[in-house]
């Protein structure tokens, strides 16, 4: 049989426990961990069309003729492509996610379309008028529609061409072009009404690059929109959550402060007097930061205001290094 012993544990760390768990169960905390996910979808959304931007770049508005290219050209060119409509697609998921979590009233029985209809009042009221009158162009609805595309299809494939033309007394034109190929894109049954509209226009291969900067610009716009919307919506509960999360890292940052060493000397030997000027600073730092209690107020049945106990005690003093005993295996 093995025997317990004991394990000893710093007091600053079991606070530090306690706090933390105290943190994960605030609402703020799980709205300030929604805004990071809606920031690393922008991002990935953005460096996706740069990245294809980017690759593009080599052939398109250059004297490069299309023979001189390589078969990876091509590859990494689809690839990118295939990359950037993937993040369009979750960029707009994440934002139904996120205000679907916040705004939860679905509308009423009686306007749903079916049983799996998941909209909200908010959605309705809000979310739909600005999607349309920034992303309901019908180029950008085709645009949605090729994730469906590539999904239940193909990846679309790339037509990718240099011309030459010459009319005098113009000069010579030099055209690179890379364009979605329209036999391949009339072979999917899935587009919707303005999908379609939009490729009755296109005579032929589809033109996609103006396309991606109107919708990048156009993505950009909505995303700064729904941002304040959310950002608005749960604007207490994330200042909650930011100024215990941020007191407790200020009281760990005092806590666990060390002294300077000496660049020449050994390195246990500190800078006389370091220890306490470096404390002091961080004390300083924590006292103009300040503590928040965030008492909770009801009101009583007389309609008075009443502050109820501090969820959020004064943190313990700094600088005890005593270690309190546990049993473990």
């Amino acid at each position: 049989m093995r025997e317990a012993h004991q394990r000893w544990e710093a007091d600053w760390s079991v606070e530090r426990k306690r706090r933390l768990q105290m943190l994960s169960t605030l609402p703020g905390k799980y709205h300030h961990e929604r805004f990071e996910t809606l920031n690393r979808t922008i991002r990935l959304f953005s460096a996706n069309g740069r990245e294809l931007a980017k690759h593009l770049a080599q052939f398109i508005e250059t004297p490069r003729h299309v023979d001189d290219l390589t078969d990876d050209f091509e590859h990494e060119a689809i690839r990118l492509f295939h990359n950037f409509i993937a993040s369009v697609a979750t960029l707009r998921d994440s934002q139904r996610t996120t205000h679907r979590k916040i705004w939860t009233e679905r509308i009423h029985e009686s306007e749903r379309v079916g049983k799996d209809d998941l909209r909200t009042k908010w959605e309705v009221d809000f979310y739909k008028p600005k999607v349309d009158e920034l992303l309901g162009d019908d180029d950008i609805k085709f645009l949605f529609d090729l994730r469906n595309c590539t999904l239940h299809h193909t990846v679309p494939l790339l037509s990718i061409s240099t011309t030459f033309s010459h009319q005098p007394p113009a000069p010579p034109q030099w055209a690179n072009t890379v364009k979605l190929k329209r036999a391949e894109l009339d072979k999917f049954s899935g587009w919707s009404g303005p999908a379609k509209r939009f490729l009755r226009t296109c005579d032929k291969d589809v033109e996609f690059l103006a396309l991606i900067d109107k919708y990048s610009m156009r993505a950009q716009e909505f995303y700064g929109w729904f941002w304040d919307q959310v950002k608005e919506a749960v604007k207490v509960e994330v200042d909650e959550y930011h100024a215990k999360s941020n007191e407790l890292q200020l009281w760990l940052a005092e806590e666990l402060i060390l002294p300077e060493w000496k660049p020449t000397s050994s390195p246990s030997e500190p800078v006389a007097g370091s220890l306490f000027r470096n404390r002091a600073r961080a004390h300083l730092e924590r006292s103009a930061f300040g503590t928040s209690g965030w008492r909770k107020i009801s009101v009583d049945s007389e309609g008075s205001a009443v502050i109820g106990e501090s969820d959020w005690e004064a943190l313990p003093a700094v600088g005890k290094y005593l270690r309190k005993p546990s049993l473990g295996d």
